[in-house]
Formats: structure tokens, C-alpha cells, sequence
């Protein structure tokens, strides 16, 4: 069960934005973010490192992120503290069964330093060995300081049931 739990901890982080590590707010000229998420389950934890750019206007947000996969998105506000996340992730193998792709789609809302994300990710691939497809979710509680951004978040697999189904995160990241 430890493998199973680690082989799909792997194969979830290099398909997924496993930290989202953003503001509500679009950023008004460039940022850049390095970090690292800590990810673990009943099979043991181990650390991922996280880089990302942004470049807006304060309304609309180009953004690419890497970890482990490569992740192209934008973000478009929707009224003060709240956010529309759109993203495309290619991941770092390509091969296996079906198109090597996930889309994401979350919301981004402020309370006050905090921010809530829910969201939920379309799997363009399947494997049948970690019976992951379809439909994941995910929640994400965060706090964006000044320059620092950190957070708690739950990857969930519906398909997987029992044990195997959450994966947890812990991310944090500084940004310039």
C-alpha cells in the first residue's frame, strides 16, 4: 500500500499543479515565485520544488509554472478578492494511454490575507495501474504575505476510494 500511495503521489504531482501558489488578485506587471511543496499520505511525505512566473495587468494574468509538469494559465478577476484560474499542464513524461494533458479550472477567493481555491482538474490520460482519470479535486486554503505565500491543500481522486483517494500538500513559496 506504502508504493502505491508514493507511485501515485509521483504520478499526481507530474500530471497536476499540486501547489496553486497565487494571489486572488492578477498581478500588475511580472512576479516571479521559487518554492517547494511538501506531499504526503499514509505512504510517507517527500518535497517537490516549485518556480513560477506571472506577467498582467491587474485584471487578466498570464502565468507559467513548473512543478514537476509545466503549467501555461491565466487569470482573470472577477470582482475585488476574486478570481477565475484557468491552466493547461503538459507533464514531464509524454507516452502511455491517451493525450498527455490536464485542464484546470478554480476559483481564487481573498479573505482578507487569506485565500480559499477550490478547484477541479480533467485528466486528458488515464492509468489504468493507479486507476487515475476523468475528474480530480482539489481545495486549497492559503495565505499570501508580502512576498511570501504558503498553503495547506487536498488532491482528490474520487476513483481511487478507501485510503489511496487524498492526497495532502503543504507549499510555500517566496515571492518577487
Amino acid at each position: 500500500m506504502r508504493a502505491y500511495l508514493l507511485a501515485l503521489a509521483v504520478f499526481l504531482s507530474g500530471c497536476l499543479p499540486v501547489a496553486v501558489l497565487r494571489s486572488p488578485e492578477p498581478v500588475s506587471g511580472r512576479s516571479l515565485a521559487f518554492g517547494l511543496s511538501a506531499l504526503g499520505g499514509e505512504g510517507g511525505a517527500f518535497l517537490i520544488p516549485y518556480a513560477a512566473y506571472a506577467q498582467g495587468d491587474g485584471q487578466t494574468e498570464y502565468n507559467l509554472s513548473v512543478q514537476l509538469g509545466l503549467r501555461g494559465g491565466v487569470k482573470q478577476a472577477l470582482a475585488p478578492g476574486l478570481s477565475l484560474d484557468l491552466g493547461l499542464t503538459l507533464p514531464p513524461f509524454l507516452g502511455g494511454d491517451g493525450v498527455p494533458l490536464a485542464v484546470d479550472a478554480g476559483l481564487l477567493v481573498g479573505l482578507g490575507g487569506f485565500y480559499l481555491s477550490p478547484r477541479v482538474h480533467w485528466l486528458g490520460f488515464t492509468s489504468q495501474e493507479l486507476n487515475v482519470s476523468g475528474f480530480l479535486y482539489q481545495g486549497t486554503l492559503g495565505y499570501a504575505g508580502e512576498g511570501f505565500l504558503g498553503e495547506v491543500g487536498v488532491l482528490f481522486n474520487p476513483r481511487a476510494g478507501g485510503s489511496g483517494a487524498a492526497l495532502f500538500s503543504l507549499s510555500a513559496a517566496v515571492r518577487l
